[in-house]
């Protein structure tokens, strides 16, 4: 039942930061933390997942957040937060699946863009609708 719950707040918590990124290409932070928090909450109550492989799970959305810092902000520091959350409640390899997926799609997208001349190679897109895309593949019994 702890499983369930977990797939689901993570899904809530993607579509609510899905929206506020849309809207903004902002996420705020106090959202990202609640969502982290109640996915933490859910972890005594799930088993199939380590501890230690939720921890790793963060790792990726660390390397964001330092890439985010090198580059001078071309990635968000926001989409790694929520990818800490998200390596938190799915995993180290769940989550780095989530998170390739999410690049595949954007990058189809953006060949989209370009190839209709709807932008240039400068203009930003948000990525967590991407993500939230990528988190109803793989979780969403329709898709497969």
């Amino acid at each position: 039942m702890g499983e369930i719950i977990l797939k689901v707040l993570l899904g809530v918590f993607l579509i609510m930061l899905a929206i506020q990124d849309l809207a903004r290409k902002k996420v705020k932070v106090w959202l990202v933390i609640l969502g982290g928090l109640l996915i933490c909450a859910c972890i005594p109550f799930c088993s199939m997942i380590s501890l230690f492989n939720r921890l790793l799970g963060l790792t990726l959305g660390l390397g964001l957040i330092i890439l985010s810092k090198a580059t001078g902000g071309k990635i968000g520091v926001g989409d790694g937060l929520v990818i800490c959350v998200t390596g938190i409640g799915l995993g180290f390899w769940t989550n780095l699946e989530l998170f390739v997926l999410a690049l595949f799609i954007a990058a189809i997208f953006s060949i989209g863009l370009l190839a209709f001349r709807l932008a240039d190679r400068k203009k930003s897109i948000p990525f967590l609708p991407f993500l939230f895309l990528s988190y109803l593949m793989l979780n969403v019994p329709i898709w497969g």
